[in-house]
């Protein structure tokens, strides 16, 4: 069983890629962590040029149209250095397929500080989050109700910073026994 790291179309730093692979592999033991060589696709095709912003949803469709064959017992985490949106949302941090194969995570809002000095340490532990994050609902699990949870669902960088980089110990039973 296999979770890929898939970069997408930009050149994400090695330090963030192999410090997903590390926190993803602590948080699910039973999967080998891969790094993925970057994914080159038309962008256009999935920017909507009225807000300047990838359409999550038609993005993650294509992607999942690309890999189909090869997602058997694997999970793909894609990685998007570009901002998106899905559905009614202003914009999301990620977004995947509950209970499918494919998750994505979307950067730029996680590298917001609205003013203050920009800190390194606090994007990185917001990437982690996020992965897991949509991970998790690719194990099928819903947004929580604890705020401390990484399963909760953040409205915003404040729910992300709050909340921790791990499952609940519900989210965890549940995502150890299967529904």
């Amino acid at each position: 069983m296999q979770i890929i790291i898939q970069p997408v179309q930009t050149t994400i730093d090695y330090e963030i890629l192999n410090l997903l692979a590390n926190s993803i592999s602590s948080e699910f033991p039973n999967y080998n962590v891969n790094i993925a060589s970057s994914l080159k696709i038309n962008m256009e095709n999935f920017i909507d040029k009225n807000r300047n912003q990838v359409r999550s949803f038609d993005l993650l469709t294509w992607v999942s149209n690309q890999i189909k064959s090869t997602t058997k017992r694997k999970k793909i985490l894609v990685i998007c250095d570009l901002d998106a949106y899905s559905d009614n949302l202003n914009f999301v941090f990620g977004e995947a397929y509950k209970g499918g194969s494919l998750a994505a995570i979307y950067l730029p809002r996680l590298r917001e500080f609205y003013g203050l000095k920009p800190d390194e340490s606090l994007f990185h532990k917001r990437i982690v989050k996020e992965a897991i994050h949509e991970l998790g609902h690719t194990f099928d699990l819903s947004h929580c109700y604890n705020k401390k949870c990484v399963m909760y669902f953040s409205n915003s960088l404040y729910d992300t910073d709050f909340k921790g980089r791990n499952f609940c110990a519900i989210c965890n039973n549940t995502l150890r026994n299967g529904r």
